[in-house]
């Protein structure tokens, strides 16, 4: 049975959360998943394909999960990889949360050459005011974040079978490139 990796970076809980569900819909699928917070010893090898994501604050993922992709590029480029990132900018700006998930998307490729994912998601988060510092809850209050649960778990499960599918087909075609990109976006 492939083995997979779903780690990610979450500051608060949220994206933990959204790692959870994916990892649940993987074992779901047939896959025997691993799922942890993003951490530089993590043997990348032991594993046939990874699932990497991150919340996005001030356009970037957290650094967690993008030291996790660099310092693990060279692995990664051998693999099936899927890139997930979750945020509140979509609720209110859902073009600008993509184009901002686009870079993160390109960023990654820059810093991580010939690291190439197969499918990439954006999903919306949960965001609580009271989690932050008080300077930046005066400024996050003037910016008007939204605060509250706004993960569509339905979208977060359905690209996750979807991601399921092709990982497994990839899988089992033995490395060919059979198969196609899957998106996800429930902005």
């Amino acid at each position: 049975m492939p083995r997979i990796l779903v780690t990610y970076a979450s500051r608060y809980g949220s994206t933990t959360e959204v790692a959870a569900a994916i990892a649940e819909e993987l074992t779901a699928s047939g896959l025997d998943v691993d799922v942890m917070s993003a951490r530089p010893e993590i043997q990348v090898a032991k594993y046939d394909a990874v699932v990497v994501g991150a919340a996005a604050y001030g356009r970037k993922w957290l650094p967690d999960a993008s030291v996790f992709v660099v310092g693990n590029q060279d692995s990664l480029s051998k693999l099936p990889v899927a890139l997930f990132t979750v945020g509140t900018l979509g609720v209110k700006n859902p073009k600008a949360a993509l184009r901002e998930h686009d870079r993160i998307v390109a960023t990654l490729n820059e810093l991580a050459p010939g690291f190439n994912p197969v499918a990439t998601a954006l999903f919306h988060g949960s965001f609580t005011r009271s989690n932050l510092p008080l300077c930046l809850r005066v400024l996050d209050w003037m910016a008007g974040t939204p605060q509250g649960d706004h993960r569509d778990w339905d979208a977060i499960r359905g690209w996750a079978q979807r991601l399921g599918d092709l990982l497994r087909e990839r899988l089992d075609d033995s490395g060919s490139e059979a198969g196609g990109e899957v998106e996800g976006n429930d902005g």
